[in-house]
């Protein structure tokens, strides 16, 4: 009887209790969100142009990757797109771009801006613009787009602050008085800008091909740019002065679909010697290391005038100094492996017959520098 009573009682209590996971009939009904549209949700991005990384690209170089390049995708056809720009600190700008990479539109320079636009289906560009090394930000915001524009993958590399050294560089010639870079073009027809600046001297900037062919040059102030579009591959890059002997700093940038920048190395030596009489010489061999590599020699005398004789290693003439002079200079764009010889020669004149001192510099990928 006592065992009844305490299983009817048990029966009793699990009736009257709810089940685990079974739904409450007096509990509200849950509140299942509703999945938000992004096509009518505005979509913004930010961005910003810093001094560190050469500041904006340019208003009207809308293929240059120091401008912001945007990819946007339009859902349906004929879709209404809204396009905002803002920015607390400089005049700004945006160019729009079909899928087709046709332009749309190019808007005005301001720091606020907003314009309505129908768009066809499929992925559009954006390019947000600004002045030529111009620092601050912005914000961009689009309405009626299918969800976040992706900003467009680029790399920047930079040389860091560099220096001719005390002898300077080597003007428009190519020439190891100058400094050589590679880096590599990592997509098909894409567009590459490369800038060099200096605080202290005009400068040069010359691009060439795997090929060794010259692609594009700048020369002049002491800051300029280039903007190409390219092949992948390997590409070499020229720091110059403008002037042959100018001396000061300088940065190199490349901004792309790039990567691998490296400093090309080279070789250069000093030494000093003296002549008897005038009509005297003396003679040196080297051994160029690498093929197609330029080849700078410098020969100055305070006593007197002097020339410089290129030739094989047989003693056969290549190249020479035209006209005697206190200070001249050879620079070869192209010599090939092997050994050569230099002969620097003092000269008489009237006013500066002898005997004399020299000094004899050269710039280059050699070894084993030698007087015979």
């Amino acid at each position: 009887m006592k065992h009844s009573l305490f299983f009817a009682l048990l029966i009793g209590i699990l009736l009257g209790c709810k089940k685990e996971g079974e739904p409450d009939p007096v509990a509200p009904t849950p509140v299942v969100p509703t999945p938000v549209d992004p096509i009518i949700t505005p979509q913004k991005v930010t961005g910003e142009w810093v001094a560190a990384q050469g500041g904006g690209g340019g208003f009207n170089n809308f293929d240059t990757f120091k401008n912001y390049q945007f990819n946007f995708e339009v859902k349906n056809a004929n879709q209404d797109v809204i396009v905002g720009l803002t920015s607390s600190d400089i005049n700004v700008a945006y160019a729009l771009f079909d899928p087709l990479g046709q332009r749309i539109d190019v808007s005005g320079q301001s720091r606020s801006m907003s314009k309505p636009y129908k768009l066809n289906a499929g992925k559009h560009r954006v390019v947000v613009t600004s002045d030529r090394r111009a620092v601050g930000k912005f914000e961009l915001t689009m309405l009626g787009v299918n969800g976040e524009p992706v900003r467009i993958p680029s790399q920047l590399l930079q040389s860091d602050t560099q220096n001719w050294g005390t002898l300077g560089g080597g003007g428009l010639d190519k020439s190891f008085k100058n400094h050589f870079y590679t880096f590599d073009i990592t997509d098909d027809n894409t567009s590459i800008d490369v800038e060099l600046e200096s605080p202290d001297t005009d400068i040069s900037l010359h691009l060439y091909d795997e090929l060794g062919q010259l692609v594009t040059k700048e020369f002049g102030n002491r800051y300029g740019f280039r903007i190409i579009a390219a092949k992948k591959g390997t590409y070499t890059v020229m720091a110059g002065t403008r002037e042959r002997g100018s001396i000061g700093s300088y940065r190199l940038n490349v901004f792309g679909k790039v990567g691998n920048l490296k400093r090309v190395v080279s070789q250069s030596t000093t030494v000093s010697g003296n002549w008897a009489s005038g009509g005297a010489f003396d003679t040196y061999t080297i051994q160029i290391t690498n093929n197609n590599s330029p080849l700078d020699i410098n020969l100055s005398s305070a006593d007197i005038d002097v020339r410089i004789n290129l030739q094989n290693s047989v003693g056969q003439q290549l190249d020479n100094t035209c006209c005697a002079v206190k200070s001249t200079y050879l620079a070869v764009e192209k010599v090939t492996q092997g050994t050569y010889r230099i002969m620097v020669q003092s000269y008489p004149s009237a006013t500066r017959r002898g005997p004399g001192n020299y000094t004899l510099t050269v710039h280059g990928q050699f070894t084993d520098f030698k007087k015979i």
